[in-house]
């Protein structure tokens, strides 16, 4: 199992990119990122091992927690002086492992 997931520019950059290979309008428009990213999540979970309503679950969860990272970024962004708004950094944390799998729990650094 995974030590936790950690966010970077770099990383997100690089997601971006490749999608934007695959569709030029990705590289324009973020929307369209977060449809394919939205799209992938669901064709990766049809795949999911367990119930369907396990799967359901995890759906939850996903949604969940793509919200809280969404907020701390924001509250993140509001908390910076405007020199620090013209390049914003991405919040660095971890998701720490719980006693359920389809669960993580985000840890900002």
């Amino acid at each position: 199992m995974s030590e936790g997931i950690q966010l970077s520019e770099e990383l997100i950059s690089q997601v971006i990119d490749v999608i934007a290979e695959y569709d030029a309008n990705a590289k324009e428009d973020r929307i369209v990122v977060m449809q394919y990213m939205a799209a992938i999540n669901g064709f990766l979970s049809a795949d999911y091992p367990g119930p369907d309503a396990e799967r359901d679950e995890l759906l939850e969860h996903l949604s969940e927690f793509s919200r809280y990272v969404c907020n701390e970024r924001i509250q993140g962004q509001q908390s910076t002086t405007p020199e620090q708004t013209s390049q914003p950094d991405l919040p660095k944390g971890q998701s720490i492992s719980t006693d359920d799998p389809a669960v993580g729990i985000w840890k900002p650094e």
